[in-house]
């Protein structure tokens, strides 16, 4: 498996308080998605998630695919820090997800984000029970305002929390 680099504290607090208050507040407009990882049938349990995607380009022509989000300027300071830290030369996809809590965990299917190479930060909103998880078996707890950093080819997958409300997290796809 490739390197998994976790950096914790990576906004510094004010930067990390103006982003988290914004996703967590009614402020944060979220649309309902009825499956976790495929489109086409294979989460059979069907619990869904919201998201809000900030932006969202075609991966050949870096085109949008949809208007972007007018509150972009709410992950720009996010951005530019992964910008310091990675100097990617494109950005396919932000995109924030609030998964409700669940009864008990579980994990969602593996999945890959895109099928050729890519990086992935998932950037953690909150501190709650839930993780991200490899097919190899690493487990990544979610931890307020800490950034995760994977070859995008890794296998992966959400397990949703039971201790919180709600478990917010950005996924960010980019192109080195």
């Amino acid at each position: 498996m490739s390197k998994i680099e976790i950096v914790d504290n990576f906004l510094n607090e004010d930067d990390f308080e103006e982003l988290r208050k914004f996703l967590m507040s009614p402020r944060s407009q979220w649309r309902f998605v009825d499956f976790i990882a495929h489109k086409d049938g294979r989460d059979n349990d069907k619990d869904g998630y919201f998201v809000h995607s900030f932006t969202d380009r075609d991966p050949n022509t870096f085109k949008e695919r949809f208007l972007i989000s007018p509150d972009y300027q709410k992950v720009s300071r996010l951005m530019e820090c992964i910008k310091k830290k990675l100097n990617y030369s494109q950005i396919l996809r932000v995109r924030s997800s609030l998964y409700p809590r669940r009864e008990k965990q579980k994990p969602d299917p593996f999945h890959v984000d895109y099928n050729f190479n890519h990086k992935v930060c998932i950037f953690y909103v909150n501190t709650n029970n839930g993780f991200t998880l490899f097919e190899n078996g690493k487990k990544v707890k979610s931890v307020a305002n800490r950034l995760m950093i994977f070859d995008g080819l890794e296998k992966h997958c959400s397990v949703v929390q039971t201790d919180a409300t709600a478990r917010y997290i950005i996924n960010i796809n980019l192109l080195l």
